[in-house]
């Protein structure tokens, strides 16, 4: 990414974060990033382009943090398939404390909003069901499929409560997500 890229994507990332999904316009978006806006518009397209390249880049910092967990569980001991689907599903979930995940719920939860997206949310859940469904096969679980969707959904509720919160104790996204990996492999 160039600096006028990280300079769109941050102006992006503020504006969603701080007005939604609707509010970020290539206006505000070229105002906030310093980017001229014909530039943006010659670049992006509309803000349907500006949200498809912020949920690329979303989509490009998973696959990084997928990259460092490896393929492959280090043995094929219990605890070694458990800690290997534990640090998939969490670079499923995004670090709670980076506004990024703020930004990706915000996309997926307004989709049916700006013209187009659903069909980019859709392609980023299939992605991640393929990610989940390889790793639950590597983990040794039995049934793939029911347990692909049983830990997508946490994955959603848990992106959810991490960005709204709503009542649940310091800690439980951990407890819940390695109480629930305890569950699949044993």
């Amino acid at each position: 990414m160039t600096d006028e890229d990280h300079a769109v994507f941050d102006a992006v990332l503020d504006l969603v974060t701080s007005r939604g999904i609707p509010e970020t316009t290539l206006r505000r978006v070229a105002d906030r990033s310093g980017v001229d806006g014909k530039t943006l518009r010659r670049q992006y397209g509309s803000q349907f382009g500006l949200f498809m390249t912020a949920a690329k880049t979303l989509e490009y910092d998973r696959d990084r943090r997928l990259a460092a967990v490896g393929s492959e569980p280090r043995s094929d001991s219990v605890a070694d398939r458990r800690a290997y689907l534990e640090a998939v599903t969490r670079a499923l979930l995004p670090d709670p404390t980076d506004r990024r995940l703020l930004l990706r719920t915000e996309i997926v939860a307004s989709a049916r909003l700006v013209h187009g997206m659903d069909v980019e949310t859709t392609r980023m859940g299939r992605s991640d069901r393929a990610i989940a469904a390889a790793a639950l096969t590597r983990a040794g679980v039995a049934d793939v499929e029911l347990e692909t969707e049983r830990l997508l959904a946490l994955i959603s509720g848990l992106s959810f409560e991490l960005a709204y919160p709503h009542g649940a104790g310091e800690g439980s996204a951990d407890r819940v997500v390695r109480h629930h990996i305890a569950s699949l492999v044993h």
